[in-house]
This record gives C-alpha cells, structure tokens and sequence, in this order.
C-alpha cells in the first residue's frame, strides 16, 4: 500500500467516525465540564466530533477489532492496514510493543477531534523522550520539515503525499497528530487545542456516554456540521447530506477486551423513526425462531422502494438502479438462512423469504423446472398455502409463491416452522447478518463465498473461524437508529 493510499485509509475512518455525528453546536452549556475525561482539556470549544478512549490500549484494542470485521467483510487484510500505518507514520500503531518502545502510553489516555473534518490525535506520553528521539529519526530519513513556534511549543509539519500534511507536537508529557488537506491553515488547529476555550460540548458527551455499553472508544459528532464541510469540499453532495437534516444527534461506542467486540452509532433521528417503522416489512411469523443457532441467516426488512426514494438525491445518476431491480425481479426485501449445507451432494436445510411487487421473475425460474406441474402438490405451511416439489435424483423443496410473497425452503418441516407461530413483538430489525462461524466447515464457507464473488474466499473462510459468533445488524429504538456489530472470539 502506497502512502497516498495509507493516507486514504486513516482519513477514511477518521470522516467515517465524524460522519456518526451529535448535537448540533451550542447545544447546551459545559455539561461534564472541561474534566469530562483525562484528556478532555485539550479538546476545542466547538468540536465537530469527538473521540475518547480511557487508555490507548482499550483503543487499540477497539480498532483492532473493527477493522478485522470491517476489512473481512470488504475482502481486505488486516496486515494491509498495518502496512499502510507502518508506512505513512512509521510504526503500526496497531501493534502493542511497538507503540510501547516509541514512549506512547499504553495505559495512558487518547483523545481524538476536529473543528471541521480533519482529525487530531492527543495521546499520554510514558517516555517523551523516546518519541522525540522516534520523531528525530523519521527528520533524520529525508522527511522535509516546516515549524512554528506556538505557545512555546514547537510544532512540526510535513507533506505526506500531493494532497495531504501531517503536523505533530509534543508539550511535556503529550502529543498531538493531525491530519489535513495540503491547503489547510498551518498553527490553527493546535492554538485552538493547546488554548481550549469553556466547553459547549458537555452535554454531547454525557448524552453520548449514556449510549455506550463498555469503556472502549466512546464520543459523538456534529453530522450537521461535518456534512456542511464535506459539503463546501464537495458541492455534488451536498443534496445528499440534506437527507441527513433530521438527525439531531449521534453517538459512538466501541468496546473490545481481544475477546468480545461491542459496537454500536446511535443515531437520534426523532419523528423519522416513525417513516421507516413504516417502511418496515415483517418477516414470515416463525423466521425469528428458525433462525435462533443456525450458522448463517440474514434479514432485510426495509421496503427497497422506500430505500430508492431516500436513496435518489445521493446517486442522482444511479437513481433508477433500485427501481429497474425492482421492475425485473419485484424483490422489496430479503430473508435467508441456512442449517445445513454439501456443495458437493447439493444437499442442505434452509429458507429464503421474499416480500414481492410481483412475480414474474420467480414464476418464470420455476416453469424452467421440466414437467413441474406433475411433481409438485399442493401443500399448506402454517398460515401459507404452497407446494411440495419433488425432482427425481435432483433436490426436494417447499414453496409459496402469489403476487406479494415468495418463501422457498429445502428440509422437511422448514416451511411449516416458517409459518407457524408469532412474530416477535414490535418492529422487525431493518437488516441483520448473525453467523456461527463453526456451523460450517471451512470449505462450505470458501464455497459460499466464492458464489458471491468475495475477494480472496480461502483466506476469508479461515479468517472467519477465529470468531465463534458474529453480528451486524440496524435496528430502530425508540426514536434512534442503532447500527450494532458484536462478535466473540474463540
């Protein structure tokens, strides 16, 4: 990985923390009060977002664990990530020894925030000077250097690549690290940190605070102002982040201790909730409990055609993508999940539950089926009415189909569970993927993977048995939207 990539890498997770946003500014007083956390004094009176962690490790610890969930589900690799830190700052910062023999404080606190969208890192020092002597050696390797003084401390800046700089300090037993575009003012952001003015932000965080679950990675973020700079930067999108104008505010919380991960934006969306609760499809009564301990099932639940129209002012030029999906399979949400599964035999129990604007697509792949119409029969699944399809020497299978719902089920007895029972009170999640890693044999998932194109399905598969259960899911709350992923390793 280049440096102009690693370069990409860290912004991009920096303005995916900021775009998780809060209150908007002036939100109310000092709140928690400049003490709010170890570190808190070095955050500016107006922050565009703001994160905290009690000790670099519960960070690093966090970050590790998102990011192998996140780099698993793009098809990317955890030592690419690391690469690319190595290269742009030197050491990986994701590596415990070596941020210990730089002089960073593992039990010390780290701080993150930006006044717009470029972020400044504020972490404890144990040995200052280690680092100064680390930082001598990256000036010592040809890295070209401007400085300033400001409030009696020096602060450095170096150009990492043509359209970013990165700028350090150390003040006694601190550091500071910030990134920005090459254009951006040089001295600001570290005047308005070192000098930071009585806090607006308090009851942001304390608000914040109340969402998080552990005493990982925990902050919020203004995403009125941080969409009204991407905006500026941007002018094409700025109809897209208008669809974000009733977000009032939102919270982050990342928690990991190297064997559980708990993660969760909350996002306050206020009188919204109640046009996606109605956008909300509820899956087949009995979908909840069959998919209780199998190794893989899925659910989206939100009407794609309510997706298209919120979805417009951000892909103007893809606008029809989801409606033309629509036109030709007539999908507006899709459920899954499977128990058992051969690739080799083509054998397995599992279900798919489709709500439908119609039915053409899937009629036409069942009259492919040569003389379906004497090896099927009529069957009833609970509160469905279906068929029963017997193919000699190919798969047996149950299904509904009519112009609103199609459920598709292999394994006898599936389709009756399906549609037999309860639904779970309340909404239904919006989306949700829970996988039990050892369900299945390391080759099935290679296989599963390698029908839907995943980059690098081998390494994938064995990088997944490292968990012994995954979660990623979107659910509403009362007038928030929760975006969760948890995880226990084995």
């Amino acid at each position: 990985m280049t440096n102009s990539n690693a370069m990409r890498v860290v912004l991009a997770i920096a303005l995916a923390l900021a775009a998780c946003g809060g209150p908007q500014k002036g939100g109310g007083g000092g709140g928690g009060g400049p003490e709010a956390f170890v570190g808190a004094r070095w955050v500016p009176s107006n922050p565009t977002y703001v994160l905290a962690a009690p000790t670099f490790r519960s960070a690093q610890l966090a970050f590790h664990d998102a990011s192998d969930v996140f780099t698993m589900s793009v098809g990317a690799e955890m030592q690419e990530l690391s690469s690319g830190l190595q290269s742009l700052l030197g050491v990986d910062p994701l590596n415990p020894d070596a941020v210990t023999q730089i002089g960073i404080d593992m039990n010390g606190a780290l701080v993150a925030f930006s006044e717009d969208i470029d972020p400044t890192f504020v972490v404890h020092l144990a040995d200052p000077s280690a680092m100064t002597a680390y930082l001598d050696r990256q000036r010592n390797q040809g890295m070209k250097l401007t400085s300033m003084i400001i409030d009696s401390v020096e602060v450095f800046t170096a150009k990492v690549d043509g359209s970013v700089q990165i700028s350090w300090a150390i003040d006694k037993d601190w550091l500071w690290v910030h990134f920005a575009d090459i254009n951006a003012e040089l001295g600001t952001w570290f005047e308005h940190s070192h000098h930071a003015g009585a806090p607006t932000w308090g009851q942001a965080w304390e608000w914040a605070k109340g969402q998080a679950k552990g005493q990982g990675l925990t902050g919020f973020a203004n995403l009125h102002d941080a969409l009204a700079v991407i905006g500026k930067r941007v002018p094409e999108a700025a109809a897209c982040a208008k669809q974000f104008d009733t977000v009032t505010r939102v919270g982050v919380s990342i928690d990991a201790d190297g064997k559980t991960l708990d993660g969760r934006l909350t996002f306050d969306i206020g009188g919204s909730a109640q046009n996606i609760g109605g956008a909300l499809l509820q899956p087949p009564p009995g979908f909840a409990a069959a998919a209780q301990g199998v190794p893989v099932s899925a659910q989206w639940n939100l009407d794609a055609a309510f997706v298209q129209k919120w979805m417009t002012p951000c892909f103007q030029r893809e606008s029809g993508s989801i409606a033309e999906l629509m036109d030709q399979y007539g999908v507006r949400t899709a459920r899954g999940l499977v128990q058992q599964f051969d690739p080799d035999d083509k054998s397995g129990v599992g279900a798919v539950s489709l709500d439908l604007t119609h039915s053409r697509f899937i009629a036409a792949q069942l009259d492919q089926v040569p003389m379906r119409s004497r090896l099927e029969k009529d069957r009833t699944y609970g509160q469905y009415k279906g068929k029963h399809l017997s193919v000699p020497f190919v798969a047996t299978a149950d299904y509904v189909l009519n112009d609103k719902l199609f459920i598709g089920a292999m394994g006898d007895g599936l389709l009756a569970k399906l549609g037999t029972g309860a639904a779970p009170g309340g909404a239904p999640p919006i989306a949700s993927i829970d996988v039990l890693p050892a369900g299945l044999k390391p080759d099935v998932w290679q296989w599963l993977f390698e029908q839907i194109d995943a980059p690098s399905p081998q390494r994938l598969a064995q990088r997944l048995q490292s968990w012994q259960s995954l979660h990623v899911g979107a659910r509403l709350e009362g007038t928030s939207l929760l975006i969760e992923a948890a995880g226990t390793r084995r």
